[in-house]
């Protein structure tokens, strides 16, 4: 009974390694997206290379070395640059941003 404990176990925390990397790749998605619609002088160039970096740097991360905490803070952050451009948003058409990812 232990060894099937122990495997779902692993299986738990690879699926939960997956997940938190699709929240992480959510939020790079989409405030580059952003970006481009809205175009470079609506949004902080800052704001723009810090996530620029992040998804650069993506194929680099190891699956499990991302923890919730760290997702929940880029999750903020991303919530946090949508706040902001909520008055450019609202006076502008934007186009169907997804591609039809769904996670």
């Amino acid at each position: 009974m232990k060894p099937l404990k122990f495997l779902l176990s692993r299986i738990s925390r690879k699926g939960d390694s997956r997940h938190l990397r699709a929240r992480l790749e959510s939020c790079v998605e989409t405030v580059l997206l952003l970006q481009k619609e809205v175009g470079e002088e609506e949004l902080s160039p800052e704001v723009v290379a810090q996530f620029e970096r992040l998804r650069d740097s993506l194929p680099h991360i190891k699956e499990g070395s991302v923890n919730e905490h760290d997702i929940c803070r880029i999750e903020q952050i991303t919530n946090d640059v949508l706040a902001g451009m909520r008055n450019v948003l609202s006076h502008k058409s934007i186009s169907n941003m997804s591609d039809g990812k769904i996670h």
